[in-house]
């Protein structure tokens, strides 16, 4: 890959988000950790209409091209995190269960977190998903999850201004999951990624409030993909550097035209098509025999009925978007399968605050004893 030619292009993007006022550079505060402290984070997950998969640096979470989301609200997550001065190893429990995955992550993470603030000690984290389904694959619940735990951590240790916070989350939680750094940002965002880019400056901004003109709803599906495997994998494709390179023109084209609406969602279908075409001649399949009928369902649908489009990550879960809720109900009515139509309100999570602080409360004081 032209390494030098992609970076081209994101010092483009970055310099016309500078001058927009969308990006500017963190200045790292002073943390102020305080034993026995507990904070909290929620966030909802993800759905990218520009997509990442492949990591330029693994270690650093750097990905090859910058990457553009919105919020949905088929799920959050809530999570606790407190603070031990004399405790020396990190947690995580997920679901009530302790998460090895999860676990290993935030370790690695934490490691380069405690090691940039000089801190000592260690961090507990108490997390739950509540969802609106029973099990599916490609609903990003993973960023939601990265998000949550990054933002009470730093809620533990900061008390800065909202857009600080929110870089600072979003940076950190890029290093459990990259479409966490967007997931922390409440919003259209678009995360700056690209190699040759500071590690301490790739992180999500806000471009504007999520998008309400559009209306959209997923079909959940399920898969046993690996996601950290399609990363590892898909730069195997003989197609990959190409994807990059019409990534970053898309990016470019967005970023130059105020983030056109209609644009992203006719994107979103592009490059989900795109990147299941990477996905196979790496030699993975993403969709299940069930899930590619339902995409035949859908693009019948779709060649009676302008304006709908489709989007599809590295699960079987399909969502379907548009700027006429007609269109979705009426595709809903075409499919006739289990469905969930998405909204923008992203305020299920304060009926289950109050319980959630007592839950976690109950944990961290039963570990404490031990």
């Amino acid at each position: 890959m032209d390494t030098k030619r992609v970076f081209t292009i994101g010092e483009k993007i970055k310099s016309t988000l500078e001058k927009e006022g969308l990006y500017q550079q963190i200045e790292y505060p002073e943390p102020s950790p305080d034993d026995g402290n507990i904070s909290y984070g929620l966030s909802y997950p993800i759905k990218a209409f520009e997509k990442f998969l492949g990591y330029y640096d693994s270690a650093e979470k750097i990905a090859f091209n910058p990457s553009i989301s919105f919020n949905t609200d088929f799920s959050f997550c809530l999570s606790a995190c407190k603070y031990t001065k004399t405790a020396k190893t990190d947690s995580v429990v997920l679901d009530g269960v302790t998460n090895d995955s999860y676990t290993l992550k935030a370790t690695s993470a934490l490691q380069s977190f405690k090691k940039k603030f000089k801190i000592e000690g260690s961090f507990q984290f108490y997390l739950k998903r509540y969802r609106k389904y029973t099990e599916a694959k490609g609903m990003s619940e993973s960023s939601a999850v990265a998000s949550a735990a990054s933002r009470s951590l730093i809620n533990n240790l900061f008390n800065e201004k909202k857009p600080v916070m929110d870089h600072l989350t979003s940076r950190f939680a890029r290093l459990v999951s990259g479409s966490g750094t967007r997931a922390s940002i409440e919003g259209l965002s678009i995360w700056l990624s690209y190699p040759g880019l500071d590690s301490d400056q790739s992180f999500a901004v806000k471009i504007r409030d999520n998008p309400k003109e559009i209306y959209y709803g997923i079909f959940p599906k399920r898969n046993s993909i690996k996601t950290d495997q399609a990363h590892n994998n898909v730069k195997n494709s003989i197609f990959y550097d190409t994807w990059i390179y019409d990534k970053m023109d898309a990016v470019k084209n967005a970023t130059e035209n105020n983030f056109n609406t209609s644009f992203l969602i006719e994107r979103g279908q592009k490059d989900s098509l795109n990147l299941h075409s990477v996905l196979i001649s790496s030699g993975m399949f993403a969709q299940t025999g069930e899930s590619i009928e339902l995409l035949r369902k859908i693009m019948k649908f779709q060649s009676d009925s302008e304006g709908i489009y489709f989007n599809a990550d590295t699960g079987p879960s399909i969502m379907i978007s548009s700027l006429d809720r007609n269109l979705i109900l009426e595709c809903k009515s075409y499919v006739n399968e289990n469905f969930l139509e998405g909204g923008m309100k992203y305020d299920d999570h304060v009926k289950k605050m109050n319980d959630f602080k007592k839950e976690s409360e109950a944990y961290f004081n039963s570990i404490s004893r031990e």
